[in-house]
């Protein structure tokens, strides 16, 4: 059972779509949130600090997207939540 008061942080309500996920033991929720310019923005300047990819790393990001991108055609990766768990 989770705590109404952790459903209030998280900022999730009845009928929110979830990624649910299953990590080290842990059962992780995120809820996908509408990217705003701001926040587009903040993402572009913070990879302008980042090194440069080469093209062994840039191969192993799309194999990782891939394979990422196939397993969610076989199995549905997102669920309606359906009141509190």
């Amino acid at each position: 059972m989770i705590p109404d008061a952790v459903w209030a942080q998280a900022r999730i309500n009845d009928g929110d779509e979830l990624d649910v996920g299953y990590v080290n033991g842990l059962i992780v929720l995120r809820k996908r949130q509408p990217l705003t310019s701001a926040r587009a923005r903040s993402l572009m300047l913070a990879g302008c600090g980042l090194p440069k990819i080469t093209p062994e790393n840039e191969a192993v990001v799309a194999g990782v997207l891939d394979r990422n991108r196939s397993r969610r055609r076989l199995t549905p990766a997102s669920r309606r939540s359906s009141g509190r768990v």
